[in-house]
């Protein structure tokens, strides 16, 4: 009995732990020139579970080719390619996945609620956003930079409205003044507590069961974004 008990108190102490640890995200841009870069990474359990989703090129093929996206998916260690996947983002694709997010929505009671109070545990770690701008004019260069630190007020604000803010930004607008130029480097990262996760997991069920078919299309929207990003054998 004595070991039984140990047992218990080990599992019991491991799931504690495991529900007070965080899961890290981070997001990150970057256009210099022609290149884009696009990445993801999610982190769990200290780094033991780690996912990251890699974009290095996007093309614009024009209104019927629609984005042409190169996309990787990387190994746990990050020095390994697991899988390399081209697709085409076209205008009938974007139709299709706001149809299935409006769909997920009227199915789910008050869905914007439900992330308002889970972006709240959401803490913002990083934000770095610099931009180099040059028009190869002076007074034009001067007003796009205005424009630009504008747009980035906004969306700073909108950013601390909604989730914790426990790290400086580090904003900048660079005006390039002699010379045609346009770079961008954007980098959030954030945590949340696995704790908050499940109760934000279970609020979501609830809602979605409190609406006729809520299930049943959070079934269908979690098959479809499964086959979406499904690597090509």
């Amino acid at each position: 009995m004595l070991w039984v008990g140990l047992a218990v108190l080990v599992v019991i102490i491991a799931m504690i732990v495991v529900l007070c640890s965080y899961m890290r995200g981070e997001f990150y841009f970057s256009r210099v020139k022609d290149n884009d870069t696009l990445s993801v990474e999610m982190r769990g359990l200290f780094g033991l579970v780690r996912y990251r989703y890699v974009i290095p090129i996007i093309q614009f093929k024009g209104f019927t080719q629609g984005i042409l996206i190169k996309s990787e998916k990387v190994t746990q260690q990050g020095a390994k390619l697991k899988d390399e996947t081209r697709e085409h983002i076209t205008k009938d694709k974007v139709i299709a996945f706001y149809k299935e997010t409006k769909d997920v929505l009227v199915h789910t009671l008050n869905l914007y609620g439900w992330m308002k109070m889970t972006l709240a545990k959401v803490e913002c770690t990083e934000l770095k956003w610099i931009t180099r701008v040059g028009l190869g004019d002076a007074p034009e260069t001067a007003i796009t930079t205005g424009a630009v630190w504008g747009i980035k007020s906004s969306l700073l604000g909108f950013t601390v409205r909604y989730v914790k803010l426990i790290a400086k930004p580090r904003i900048d607008v660079i005006p390039q003044y002699n010379a045609k130029q346009f770079a961008t480097e954007f980098r959030f990262a954030g945590r949340i507590r696995v704790w908050f996760v499940v109760i934000a997991g279970i609020r979501l069920l609830y809602r979605a069961t409190k609406i006729k078919g809520g299930i049943r299309s959070w079934i269908q929207f979690a098959l479809k974004a499964r086959a979406r990003f499904k690597p090509a054998s």
